[in-house]
């Protein structure tokens, strides 16, 4: 059965769920909504990575997570805990905290980043980008852009593997909405299964992204996209989803198990 990840966004910023007056007692009150709701991990982020978006300090960034994380981990102690950072001194702050799980969206993982995982003997989130969410979608020249996507997030396993991960640690993400254009996201989507061969767990973050959009709607309007993408990568294989709307997508995951009796 695939997994439902919450997206926990600690930031006043991000796109659709930012929030300047977001208190931890906010946050708690969504991560308990979530899990309520069937989640089977929450993804916690202090630094939007929507295009556009400023960088923060690593220690602004501590500053809006830590907090959550240590309130979080004794609260629900069996639930995993990602944290979603480009920083390895935030991912080491939050694997000292219960943390299991660094969802690491700059697309250049370091060394240092993959030993800290080995330390930890924690899961590492791969995604495919280019650039900085500053400079990103002015990188989205490809020539064979499915092939480009599969050989850049083979080669960072190989290098995960090379300092002593195994596959079973290892997660990936094509990136949707990094380095894209819509055409080069709907290409991916519908080619999903293409990237099952490379031997470790398939995470799909589409939630409201503006790609889904339909006539220029916002994204609180995007939930029905939301969900027809989601089951499109079910059935493509996905093992993970990681969304804003845990309910509504646990329903369609109950409805696609049944249907595939």
């Amino acid at each position: 059965m695939p997994q439902l990840w919450g997206i926990m966004n600690a930031t006043p910023d991000s796109f659709y769920d930012g929030n300047p007056d977001s208190s931890l007692d906010t946050l708690l009150a969504r991560a308990s909504t979530h899990v309520q709701n069937g989640a089977d991990a929450l993804d916690i982020g202090g630094e939007s990575t929507r295009p556009g978006a400023f960088p923060v300090t690593e220690q602004e960034e501590q500053t809006r997570v830590l907090p959550l994380i240590k309130a979080l981990h004794p609260r629900y102690p069996r639930l995993p805990l990602s944290l979603d950072t480009r920083h390895v001194s935030v991912a080491a702050a939050g694997l000292a905290n219960g943390v299991s799980v660094i969802n690491d969206v700059s697309g250049q993982p370091s060394k240092e980043l993959f030993l800290l995982i080995k330390k930890h003997n924690a899961q590492l989130v791969l995604m495919h980008s280019r650039g900085t969410p500053q400079t990103m979608q002015a990188q989205t020249d490809y020539t064979d852009l499915l092939s480009e996507v599969k050989d850049f997030l083979a080669q960072k396993i190989s290098q995960a593997q090379a300092d002593g991960l195994a596959k079973e640690q290892l997660i990936i993400d094509v990136g949707f909405g990094f380095a894209k254009t819509r055409e080069q996201n709907y290409e991916l989507l519908k080619n999903l299964s293409l990237f099952k061969n490379l031997g470790v767990r398939l995470l799909v973050a589409l939630s409201r992204k503006s790609f889904l959009s339909q006539g220029g709607d916002s994204p609180q309007d995007r939930l029905p996209q939301t969900l027809a993408a989601h089951l499109m990568a079910l059935q493509q294989g996905a093992d993970i989803l990681r969304v804003h709307d845990v309910k509504e997508t646990r329903q369609l995951l109950t409805f696609y198990k049944e249907a595939q009796k």
